[in-house]
């Protein structure tokens, strides 16, 4: 990436998206988060009480969609496996509108091993927020709550990222289809009388992650 002079932003673009646009353009270590204060029309002291610093906006977004998250889950009228389906679109939608920053985002990660690292805390964040749901909701046993929690996260990322290389592929609705799939194979009659182990590998596509548990389910 080059380093490209600052452009202005005007004010309804100041944010994480407008730092993130920087960034991509800039390159994410040849900049500041003093530099993404002044890009951005904050000052320095609003970005760092905001964001507190330039690897925390690149994930910005991802403390409020958490928050959502759990807000949802708590209040929903749904069955579990609605629920979390209905949860999980509602995340990869939030990406989906915004394209733009979502790839640029995906160009920063790839360079940097630092925060691809920093991406998988956050993937486990969501699954805890997923696991406390299962666990208050179902009758699953630990061992099913955490391998379900880890592939709904699994099945988000496979879809997002096969978006990220085809913008015309429909992603919402095979996230819904594979989700749909998972969930019967644990939420289903019968499903609380059983144990499941499931490794899911960082990078794994929706449908491996589906032969996985199903593997482990026809193992029972």
């Amino acid at each position: 990436m080059s380093s490209l002079p600052a452009r202005s932003v005007s004010a309804p673009e100041q944010g994480p998206a407008a730092a993130i646009r920087f960034l991509a353009t800039r390159g994410y270590d040849a900049t500041t988060a003093e530099h993404l204060a002044d890009a951005v029309g904050m000052s320095r002291s609003t970005f760092f009480r905001r964001f507190g610093s330039k690897e925390d906006v690149i994930f910005a977004d991802h403390d409020t969609l958490l928050t959502e998250l759990t807000a949802l889950l708590a209040g929903t009228a749904q069955d579990p496996a609605s629920a979390v389906i209905t949860g999980t679109r509602r995340i990869l939608d939030h990406h989906l509108a915004q394209a733009d920053t979502t790839r640029l985002r995906a160009e920063i990660l790839r360079e940097s091993p630092a925060l691809r690292d920093r991406e998988l805390v956050i993937g486990h964040r969501y699954e805890q927020v997923f696991a406390a749901y299962l666990t208050a909701h179902t009758q699953l046993l630990p061992w099913e709550v955490l391998a379900l929690s880890a592939s709904i996260v699994a099945i988000h990322n496979a879809t997002l990222r096969h978006w990220l290389r085809d913008a015309s592929w429909p992603a919402s609705r095979n996230l819904e289809r594979d989700l749909t799939q998972l969930t019967q194979r644990f939420l289903r009659p019968g499903a609380d009388d059983s144990t499941v182990m499931v490794t899911v590998y960082r990078g794994a596509d929706a449908a491996t992650v589906l032969a996985n548990v199903q593997s482990a389910l026809d193992a029972q």
